[in-house]
């Protein structure tokens, strides 16, 4: 990792970019550009991954009952809503997640550095554009995001 690279991390809540900056003089000058710091650029959050099913929907059948309700008669209709609406939104942050990488990747000229865990990383990688993905130079299939930036350079160099 060089200054000037692209750090981003990346899971079902938020998202993290990070730029490589030069730690000292002599990085800044370019006798030193592995000696790096990682400066926190850019950061999202996906509200929707954090809502719990009984705040998405209700268990209230709505307007419409269903069945007949006619003069003397009652028959109980279908009033169950969707059971795949957790795996939808799922799907919906992952969609969200790759667009917003190939958009940042697209925006900058440099090597860039991804991590996503690995339970989503497949699905992620899927749907990043192909342009984006060729800028990518290394990726690590875990969860980086509570890990501290000052270790972060390390993880990526490590890994290969």
């Amino acid at each position: 990792m060089v200054v000037g690279d692209l750090v981003i991390l990346a899971n079902l809540g938020e998202l993290k970019v990070y730029d490589a900056m030069p730690r000292d003089l002599e990085a800044e000058a370019g006798m030193k550009p592995k000696n790096v710091k990682l400066d926190l650029v850019d950061e999202k959050i996906y509200d929707e991954s954090h809502l719990r099913l009984h705040e998405m929907v209700s268990d209230q059948a709505g307007r419409f009952k269903g069945g007949s309700q006619g003069r003397g008669t009652f028959s109980r209709g279908s009033i169950g809503e969707r059971h795949s609406l957790l795996q939808e939104k799922e799907e919906d942050v992952i969609r969200e997640i790759a667009e917003d990488i190939s958009n940042i990747i697209s925006k900058k000229n440099t090597t860039t550095y991804l991590a996503i865990p690995d339970m989503i990383f497949k699905r992620v990688m899927e749907r990043i554009s192909p342009a984006a993905k060729a800028k990518i130079t290394k990726t690590l299939e875990t969860d980086l995001m509570k890990t501290d930036k000052m270790d972060l350079v390390d993880l990526f160099r490590q890994a290969g």
